[in-house]
């Protein structure tokens, strides 16, 4: 979550909380009846747990730190006090004090109102994991600034803490529902199979049983979803589409920082960029992330694994034309087995014509031989493929290019 909101008031902090207990009761509603029959009701419970509870929401007051800039501020912006807005026009230049606090957790909880809730609140910044707020120096008086920063955050910790009180409650309370609502549908099943047994008609066989789960949401530590035991063989995990598109953001705004920041990471070789962006994948996703591991017939730049399963793979390449990323997705698709479904080739461009680059590299990607379909732009920089693997058309691979500007200093 980027971009401007104001702080603990857009929604109901209830109402958000009521619609993970309802996501919840979805879920449970959604599986089928052998699957509950047969599943360890004790492991669904702690896979529903790592789904449904929420992180709670960590300020780190203690390290907050400021910076300072120099804008120009429209006349109307002025006080009253000590000004003559009347013979002011035009922008004047002032120092603006940026506050940046850290935080951790559940971002979504930076909008929740809690209850009770205080009346006021104040418009931040959130980004890059820190709440911001301006301040700008009308006065040059450092007592001024201290006042009104002291008074914000005064209101963030009033309403962080009522907040903590209430995920707490809800946390405490989530595990008995989860039990309450497992064993509630088990019983309606079972009533609804001795209503059909007492028919004395054969009951058909569901021929749709299914050979793999998904990886729950990567929120928090990873808790695979277990399977039933009547199902033969050990079902295999795969990265389920949510938990790709949140790696994939990762990345994203990893890369963004690399442009943001181009006497930092400008000139780096490739090793070295991947080795940032794994820096900042591990301790968002528990698994193993590791760079240049072996996968099958070859090395991978970045490597998600659940337990002994490959869930996720990336190639880090510098782009070289068109030949050469072909290249790279030959590399990238060699490395996969059948349980390797979603991918990613990050692009760094030192070149600057970044346009036309962006431009070759959707292009070039349709003419491979294994490209089945163009799913769609997230970002400009970010274009969704869908291809099948080598020798096998009925296996499908989701890959997406992400294309990061680092022009050459």
């Amino acid at each position: 979550m980027y971009g401007t909101i104001k702080i603990f008031y857009e929604m109901e902090l209830s109402q958000f909380l009521d619609s993970l207990k309802d996501e919840m009761k979805a879920t449970v509603h959604g599986e089928t009846a052998q699957y509950l029959a047969n599943v360890n009701e004790d492991e669904y419970a702690k896979h529903l747990l790592s789904r449904f509870c929420v992180e709670p929401l960590i300020i780190h007051f203690d390290q907050m730190t400021v910076s300072a800039r120099e804008e120009q501020i429209p006349a109307d912006q002025f006080p009253s006090f000590g000004f003559d807005r009347e013979d002011m026009q035009g922008t004047y230049p002032k120092q603006v004090i940026r506050y940046h606090i850290p935080y951790e957790g559940t971002e979504e909880l930076l909008r929740c109102r809690p209850s009770p809730w205080l009346v006021h609140t104040h418009s931040v910044l959130v980004e890059g994991g820190y709440i911001c707020f301006d301040i700008i120096d009308f006065y040059s008086d450092p007592g001024r600034i201290k006042q009104q920063a002291d008074s914000i955050l005064d209101l963030i910790r009033r309403q962080w803490g009522n907040l903590c009180k209430n995920v707490e409650d809800y946390n405490a309370r989530i595990p008995g529902q989860i039990k309450e609502v497992v064993q509630q549908r088990k019983k309606q099943l079972q009533d609804q199979f001795g209503i059909v047994s007492a028919l004395g008609v054969p009951i058909r066989k569901n021929p749709d049983v299914p050979t793999t789960f998904r990886v729950p949401q990567v929120r928090k530590k990873i808790i695979a979803k277990p399977s039933a035991p009547s199902v033969a063989g050990k079902p295999e995990p795969t990265l389920g589409d949510d938990d790709y598109i949140a790696i994939l953001q990762v990345i994203h705004d990893a890369g963004k920082v690399f442009e943001r920041l181009p006497s930092t990471y400008a000139g780096k070789d490739e090793e070295t960029l991947r080795d940032h962006l794994i820096l900042v994948l591990e301790p968002n996703f528990e698994g193993s992330t590791t760079g240049e591991t072996f996968n099958k017939s070859g090395k991978t730049d970045i490597l998600l694994r659940h337990e002994k399963s490959n869930i996720f793979v990336a190639e880090c390449k510098y782009w070289n034309g068109g030949k050469k990323h072909l290249e790279t997705i030959d590399q990238l698709l060699g490395y996969l087995t059948w349980r390797d479904s979603k991918t990613a080739i990050i692009c760094f461009v030192d070149r600057k014509d970044f346009s036309r680059v962006l431009s070759e590299i959707e292009s070039t990607t349709k003419q491979h031989s294994c490209y089945v379909r163009y799913i769609g732009a997230r970002e400009a920089t970010w274009l969704n493929f869908e291809f099948h693997l080598p020798g096998d058309p009925g296996r499908y691979v989701k890959i997406a290019v992400m294309a990061f500007h680092l022009p050459k200093l």
